[in-house]
């Protein structure tokens, strides 16, 4: 092998490009024969020799009896990986047109084991589970439709799979797909992943969100049956990383997240019981969650078949203002809602006999009243797991809020400290801010010639009422139809969206969102939420079929099963390289099966490369 310098003249600018030459001998007498484009190098011409030489010796796995500089040594390594890699796709594509019977022959190689190397490690599990769920939703197609071109739509696959399997930026995506992972074997595709990219497809899809959706949301109820009697309504947010300054969507509210200090943006989804995605829209950080209601019912149609009376929207305290409940009932929908008052009173219960429900972990119960009117049904609600945590956190602001309190008042005896009544009014408002109990106390503070001298304070009825409520709800609906048992399984569905949103912010990369466009920072979110739909199929194939697993665990799992290169030399001089996969593990063979997938994602691959001459003499 030889390198050589070639250049062109582009509108009157010079380009200069080294290649890789091997000599051949042909019927026709010797030829030259280009082995790969090297591109330019940044190399003395008196080293292309030595790193011709160096690259023909890592091919074959010679040894070198003098040390290469580190520099051609890491060319080499690179190149030579580069080659043997393209010869192994070749021979990919060679073999997948013979029959399988064909390549299973047995093939006797003596070989020398002390030259048996593995390379070019890729992960290749999580990937082949997560192009499967996209086959059986023909996610090619979808696109394609829309006129994504087959590079883009291989970008779009990178994007999803590796939000599902490796969550993070464009650019480690990139990285992940280009050296990590064997996603690229998976699809065939013979391409160069780089971040600028798979910024301009997250953007592009983006731009066909609502098409997309649909075309999934149809795909899952064809494929699993769903019947989409409940559906589930809910918000979150999220914050972005960076000021955002000058951005129409991103804005400062309350967090969910604990993070006020950030610029919101949020995100509202419909569900199925199942947890199945049907749609999703993304409003400014600062949306009011009651009015987001009525434009998302209204598109809601577009994307469930037969979107009727039949249809129960299930939705959270948030969004259940009575104008709210007014639309769903003028849209002759159903609706079941956790109400927003605080208390109906004893009198209301009165005559309602309470009963008990077994939860489903077969250990707790749910004491419940149920109350009918001519219009509604509510259900009182008492969970033991909700007064546990609701009692703590309670107990917990009050404790402070009168520690608070106290503090002051002890404040007013001693010397150089603040007592001017208007100071200590700010003081305990700042408190009643702060822990969110002040309504729940009688306070007064006794003055003297607007010095503050002491301060009283007792827990109020309210406070009383309160402590008395903890752990209890009601849920209000407009379906007379359904017993206490019933109500309460349909509110509890709700946590489906509960567990969906936590499942994109913690396993799906929804946050930390660094992005500074606002059509980058949705289309970033709108790839989690097209992750999550992929997502919903994969668990509702293995848990119908008796495993548990959370996404997380599941690839966990799959991510010591590898696509490998085996290097060795053969007893008649030439040097032998296998692309193979590893054989999966005992659970990773039963996450196969129970998808239905092959066990050994992608054949056997290998080539055979005679040695030209012998490498072990120094290079000259």
């Amino acid at each position: 092998m030889f390198i050589r310098e070639k250049s062109k003249t582009v509108k009157g600018k010079k380009y200069i490009q080294h290649q890789l030459i091997e000599s051949i001998r042909t019927p026709a007498g010797p030829r030259q024969r280009l082995v790969l484009n090297l591109g330019f190098l940044d190399l003395q011409p008196d080293k292309w020799k030595e790193l011709a030489n160096t690259i023909e010796s890592e091919i074959h796995k010679q040894p070198r009896l003098f040390v290469t500089d580190p520099q051609i040594e890491k060319l080499a390594k690179h190149y030579a990986k580069v080659i043997v890699r393209e010869k192994l796709n070749k021979e990919s594509e060679r073999a997948a047109s013979e029959k399988a019977a064909d390549r299973l022959s047995a093939d006797y190689q003596s070989v020398d084991v002390n030259s048996v190397s593995s390379s070019e490690a890729r992960k290749i599990g999580a990937e082949h589970v997560v192009l499967a769920q996209m086959r059986e939703y023909k996610f090619d197609k979808i696109l394609k439709e829309l006129g994504f071109t087959d590079n883009q739509l291989n970008y779009a696959k990178i994007l999803i799979a590796g939000r599902l399997v490796h969550p993070s930026s464009e650019r480690e995506t990139a990285r992940w797909a280009n050296e990590d992972s064997a996603i690229l074997e998976l699809l065939q595709a013979k391409i160069n992943v780089y971040d600028t990219a798979l910024h301009r497809t997250a953007v592009l899809l983006w731009e066909h969100h609502d098409k997309i959706e649909q075309r999934l949301s149809q795909a899952a109820r064809e494929i699993f049956g769903l019947k989409e009697t409940i559906i589930l309504y809910d918000l979150t947010n999220t914050y972005f990383e960076g000021s955002k300054k000058g951005s129409k969507i991103a804005k400062h509210a309350k967090s969910k997240d604990k993070r006020n200090d950030r610029p919101l943006i949020t995100l509202a989804l419909t569900l199925d019981a199942q947890g199945f995605p049907k749609q999703s829209k993304v409003y400014e950080g600062n949306v009011s969650e009651p009015g987001t209601l009525e434009k998302m019912l209204d598109e809601l149609s577009n994307v469930v078949d037969g979107f009727n009376c039949q249809k129960t929207i299930v939705i959270d305290a948030g969004i259940a203002t009575e104008d709210n409940l007014q639309i769903i009932k003028r849209k002759q929908f159903k609706y079941l809602a956790v109400s927003r008052k605080k208390s109906y009173g004893d009198d209301f219960w009165q005559g309602s006999q309470e009963q008990q429900i077994k939860l489903s972990d077969e250990k707790t119960h749910l004491r419940v009243k149920l109350v009918k009117t001519k219009k509604e049904s509510y259900l009182l609600c008492h969970s033991e797991a909700k007064e546990a945590k609701e009692k703590a956190i309670l107990d917990r602001r009050l404790k402070k809020f009168e520690e608070g309190l106290n503090g002051i008042n002890k404040g007013l005896k001693k010397k150089r400290t603040h007592k001017k009544y208007d100071k200590i009014i700010e003081r305990i408002g700042r408190l009643k801010e702060k822990y969110g109990v002040g309504s729940l106390y009688d306070i007064e503070v006794k003055q003297q010639k607007g010095i503050a001298t002491k301060i009283i304070f007792n827990k109020n009825p309210n406070g009383k009422a309160k402590e008395k409520r903890v752990g209890e709800y009601v849920i209000r609906t407009n379906r007379l139809d359904l017993i206490e048992e019933e109500i309460s399984k349909i509110h509890r569905t709700l946590t489906t969206v509960e567990d969906s949103f936590r499942s994109m912010k913690s396993e799906l990369g929804l946050r930390p969102n660094y992005h500074k466009r606002d059509d980058t920072g949705t289309a970033h979110i709108f790839i989690t939420v097209i992750a999550y739909h992929i997502i919903a199929g994969i668990l509702k194939k293995i848990r119908t079929n008796g495993i548990n697993y959370s996404w997380r665990t599941i690839r966990s799992i799959l991510s010591t099963q590898v696509r490998v290169t085996t290097s060795f030399n053969t007893e008649d001089k030439a040097t032998m390289h296998i692309r193979t996969t590893t054989t999966p593990t005992l659970k990773q063979n039963d996450i196969y099966s129970k998808l239905g997938l092959v066990q050994k994602p992608l054949k056997q691959v290998k080539i055979k490369l005679p040695v030209k001459r012998d490498r072990t003499t120094p290079n000259k």
